[in-house]
């Protein structure tokens, strides 16, 4: 089965904490919530049939298909972490994966041009909204490589029930979200989606950065 590669950008804005402690000096207090005030931040996704990456502005994330393995780079100080993700689930994260859903709604709207239609998502005790659409150019690629993700998670039933609690992408692709903790919320909103090819060097750790290991072993 042929794929299409995948790039796209979305844009995270951080507001909150909307609640702070009543004892909180006043200084304090306003340093905290211009500190937060307005946050934003670019995205960048580059998705193919045997790998992904994800650059943030302090971390990027590979992760390849074919062996299950993830990197994490620190472009700051020139590091990365490295680990077998079906390997990485204990007991604990297994009862947590048991008690993710994704629950759909009968809400829809207009998001970034595409009609979107609304899922709570409960994962890992946190809450969350997902808009998804069908209509986002590139969907069809999306879909297709979520399938592939899904037939490998089988050979980990904890890493699966963790990937079809989330998004697993026949509901749509990802065009909003919204996650709120500890009284911050983060809204994530689709900015471009394109279809190009991508350089196998995307998803390989770039030269110069050395391995750390990881503080304590992944069971």
């Amino acid at each position: 089965m042929a794929y299409g590669d995948l790039y796209w950008e979305s844009v995270a804005k951080t507001t909150g904490p909307t609640s702070l402690p009543k004892n909180l000096p006043k200084l304090v207090r306003n340093k905290i919530l211009a500190q937060f005030k307005g946050t934003s931040e670019t995205i960048k996704h580059y998705l193919t049939s045997y790998a992904s990456r994800t650059e943030q502005k302090d971390h990027i994330m590979i992760i390849e298909y074919g062996t299950m393995m993830m990197y994490q780079l620190n472009p700051v100080n020139k590091t990365y972490t490295k680990f077998d993700m079906m390997c990485m689930m204990d007991d604990k994260m297994g009862e947590i994966a048991k008690d993710s859903k994704v629950t759909p709604t009968n809400e829809t709207k207009k998001i970034a041009g595409y009609k979107c239609k609304k899922y709570d998502v409960t994962m890992m005790g946190l809450k969350s909204e997902h808009w998804l659409s069908k209509e986002v150019k590139g969907y069809k690629e999306f879909r297709k490589i979520s399938k592939k993700m899904e037939k490998r998670f089988k050979k980990n039933p904890r890493l699966r029930q963790m990937s079809m609690a989330g998004i697993s992408g026949e509901e749509g692709f990802p065009v909003k979200t919204v996650i709120t903790t500890m009284g911050m919320t983060t809204t994530t909103t689709l900015k471009k989606i394109e279809k190009k090819s991508l350089s196998k060097n995307l998803f390989k750790v770039t030269k110069g950065y050395k391995l750390v290991k990881l503080p304590m072993p992944l069971k």
